[in-house]
């Protein structure tokens, strides 16, 4: 049986749009929601990456919500990107140095929980859409 898209039209007979997308641009967003994902290695479907902290966002320029789970940072005095990864050092805590770890400092929370409600703001690396915490 044909697998069909929301407009029914069959997916493989759909074409390349020729219509650019806009780029969110960069306000700041209030956190709806969080949830863990675990990351799979391209190359290598049965090998795990690690686990990222996506965080469900509400931005003042879309209906719905949008996800984010990168984040701009400051790190040796320097700008830099990273993913929201979730690691735990050996006292099962968030390590202290990471990209996740800096961010929550960022916006004062002490568990990613607290992200809920807090409004964070954002900027452009590249064409997405990051959390800035700088």
């Amino acid at each position: 049986m044909e697998k069909e898209t929301e407009n029914k039209t069959a997916f493989d007979k759909i074409g390349i749009g020729t219509k650019e997308i806009k780029p969110l641009s960069e306000k700041d967003v209030i956190v709806m929601g969080h949830r863990q994902d675990l990351i799979m290695d391209k190359a290598n479907p049965q090998k795990k990456v690690g686990d990222k902290i996506v965080l469900i966002v509400k931005h003042p320029d879309r209906e719905d919500n949008i996800e984010l789970s990168q984040v701009k940072y400051l790190k040796n005095e320097k700008v830099s990107s990273s993913g929201l990864w979730f690691n735990l050092d050996e006292d099962e805590l968030i390590v202290k140095k990471s990209a996740l770890a800096d961010t929550m400092r960022k916006y004062e929370c002490n568990l990613i929980e607290d992200f809920v409600g807090k409004t964070l703001s954002t900027m452009l690396d590249g064409n997405y859409l990051v959390v800035k915490a700088y």
